[in-house]
């Protein structure tokens, strides 16, 4: 089944919506193997909706450690 335009995350809004740079977004993307899509007539790459929300609450998870580890 294809995935309809709004299933998708545009990167540069991800990025903004995670307070990363594209850059780091792209190694997110590359470590954890994401596909990215380009549609018809769009220059942007986009990425699944659900996996913009693994990388946000693996973002998420490793924060919270790092802020239980400065409380300790």
């Amino acid at each position: 089944m294809e995935n309809s335009e709004k299933d998708y995350v545009d990167l540069g809004e991800a990025a903004k919506q995670l307070g990363v740079t594209k850059g780091t977004l792209h190694y997110y993307i590359r470590t954890l193997k994401i596909k990215t899509k380009k549609f018809p007539l769009d220059r942007r790459a986009y990425m699944l909706s659900s996996d913009f929300e693994i990388i946000r609450s693996l973002k998420e998870r490793a924060n919270r450690g790092k802020t239980e580890k400065a409380v300790a």
